[in-house]
């Protein structure tokens, strides 16, 4: 009988200790910049230009990543939430440091995607994003860096990342 319910314990004890508690991770987005690829590229009219890949890496503990607004939709209620990619550009001088280009945010959107949806207590999402940027006029500048964030449907704002300098000449 002793034996039975040692054994009961045992299994009980292993049975608790493999099951991992869930991942406690911040609703507020976090992103870290991996890579950003610049190649020489021909759009589908033939123009020449560059395009520019940047890839980093995302992990939300919510998964509320992704708009559910369109492209065409421009009802001034949506508009407030439909980009959530922010790319900031900065020029960097001669001296080393970066100065900020007086031009408006890049802005993007990343749709929201149903396989992102989580059900349960963990609904931690994580992975690697990238956004493509089509230069159709190449920057004036020598060299440039981007300042970027993302933005989740809670309108929760990630951290700063930076890319690495970036030479269009």
């Amino acid at each position: 009988m002793i034996r039975n319910v040692l054994i009961i314990i045992i299994i009980v004890g292993i049975i608790v200790m493999a099951c991992e508690p869930p991942e406690k991770v911040s609703p507020v987005p976090e992103i870290t910049f991996k890579e950003f690829l610049l190649e020489d590229n021909v759009d589908s009219l033939g123009n020449e230009g560059k395009l520019g890949t940047l890839k980093f890496d995302f992990i939300d503990g919510d998964a509320d990543i992704g708009s559910f607004v369109y492209e065409d939709d421009t009802s001034e209620e949506r508009l407030a939430t439909k980009y959530n990619v922010f790319l900031i550009p900065f020029e960097k001088m001669p001296d080393g440091f970066y100065d900020s280009v007086e031009t408006d945010p890049l802005k993007y959107i990343i749709r929201h995607n149903e396989k992102l949806d989580r059900v349960g207590q963990n609904k931690t999402i994580k992975g690697e994003m990238k956004i493509s940027i089509q230069y159709s006029i190449i920057p004036s500048q020598d060299t440039l860096r981007y300042e970027f964030y993302i933005r989740d449907r809670a309108m929760n704002q990630s951290n700063m990342a930076y890319t690495t300098d970036i030479g269009f000449h």
